[in-house]
């Protein structure tokens, strides 16, 4: 496993070096069209790219650990790193597709090249005045957008920087088919994602806290992503969370970044230091004015995911059918509502047949970088991967919600996407 994680760290690592070197390549081909001298040349191009590769070697010698770096860090050295990282993965994505779409042109020249009379009737067209006033507004066009992606690249990066952890308070209606009207008006407090760790520290998770607190919920529900990638952040979490109150309980599930580290560890932790029972593929069957009502969680995998995992399906399976047959034993009606918590939202569609009536997940942090958002259309890495990416979603009858997170993974950016905590509201 050890191998895994250094060859995939090798990989992107390599991956992200390739698309920095075409970044400062493409730059430095623009400054030296200004005539400016070398020395300014190089100040202007190779002094930035350098000062930020340094964090990178800070980084690994800390094993990613920021607690071990001191508190000025995070302002000085931490946050402009992930910022100029953000925009530059960004601007070479942009610079990246250019090229790819230059290739079928760049195969014709190529053609053309081979044949003389090709490439002499190829020059003749290139020299004509309508030719080289359109090649000219061209470059020009491109040279501005280039300008204006860089410039967009770097204001959103930055104001994502700054503004991520700036929530907003959702809050919806959901109509549960056979919810008996001794039900109807519970609210469920949803939350996922935390990510305890080096950009969710206690007094941010402790204000989440007192905001859930304030909306006095029946339920809270937390499905997953308790930590980043160290078991101890746990502890903080726990500490942070310990006064959490809600009238009937506080249920929560394990996410897969909880199973970096030692997830039995984590779940151990929130169950005797924090109000929050863990579920783990297992179920609870409570009471809410005489009436039954049922919560289910399953464990996650490590890895992020795509699509189907037939492993969480059958999680989702068995701990469904485990509590159907809690309910056929002590006599109780099947079709009591069921509210089932699962970290990873993918899996929505397979379990159509599967009897439960809402189910809460996380994961997608909503795509946490959103380039172009307007109603349904969410433009982000997570909708090329699954169309599950945040809000309220339908399947016959049955109900997922995907929580956009509090937290953020990878860089501390959030772009068109805050973080949110949901109020939801069973009629």
């Amino acid at each position: 496993m050890e191998i895994e994680r250094i060859f995939f760290f090798l990989i992107f690592f390599s991956i992200l070096l390739l698309i920095q070197y075409l970044v400062y390549r493409t730059f430095r081909k623009f400054i030296l069209r200004s005539r400016l001298k070398p020395l300014t040349v190089n100040l202007l191009t190779r002094v930035p790219f350098i000062i930020f590769l340094i964090p990178y070697f800070l980084f690994i010698i800390t094993k990613f650990d920021y607690s071990r770096l001191p508190d000025w860090s995070n302002k000085f050295i931490i946050i402009p790193f992930f910022v100029f990282q953000g925009a530059v993965i960004f601007i070479g994505l942009y610079l990246l597709a250019g090229k790819i779409i230059k290739l079928p042109f760049l195969f014709i020249r190529f053609i053309v090249n081979r044949f003389n009379f090709l490439k002499e009737k190829y020059k003749k067209i290139r020299t004509k005045k309508v030719v080289v006033v359109f090649d000219k507004s061209r470059r020009n066009f491109l040279t501005a957008a280039s300008a204006g992606v860089a410039g967009y690249a770097f204001i959103g990066a930055g104001l994502g920087a700054m503004t991520k952890d700036e929530f907003v308070l959702e809050e919806k209606k959901v109509r549960i088919n056979n919810l008996p009207d001794e039900m109807k008006g519970l609210i469920i407090a949803l939350i996922s994602d935390v990510h305890s760790g080096p950009f969710m520290d206690y007094g941010l998770m402790k204000h989440y806290a007192d905001v859930i607190n304030d909306m006095n919920p029946d339920l809270i529900f937390i499905p997953g992503d308790i930590t980043n990638s160290r078991k101890n952040e746990s502890q903080v979490f726990a500490g942070a969370f310990r006064d959490l109150k809600a009238k009937y309980g506080i249920f929560g599930t394990m996410g897969n970044h909880d199973y970096f580290s030692d997830a039995n560890y984590i779940s151990d932790v929130l169950n005797n230091e924090s109000p929050i029972k863990v579920l783990r593929n297992d179920f609870s069957h409570i009471k809410i004015n005489g009436k039954d009502l049922i919560i289910a969680g399953t464990e996650d995998t490590k890895d992020s995911g795509n699509g189907s995992n037939h492993i969480i399906v059958d999680y989702i399976n068995s701990t469904v059918n485990k509590s159907k047959e809690y309910l056929k034993t002590n006599s109780l009606p099947l079709n009591v509502p069921k509210l089932l918590l699962v970290h990873k939202p993918y899996m929505f569609d397979q379990i159509a047949d599967v009897d439960f009536d809402m189910m809460f997940s996380g994961h997608t942090h909503g795509g946490q970088v959103v380039i172009f958002k307007y109603a349904d259309l969410n433009i982000s890495f997570a909708a090329t991967v699954n169309k599950y990416i945040s809000g309220l979603y339908n399947n016959n009858g049955k109900y997922l919600y995907v929580s956009r997170g509090l937290g953020t993974v990878g860089l501390p950016i959030r772009l068109n996407c805050p973080p949110e905590i949901t109020k939801i509201t069973l009629i």
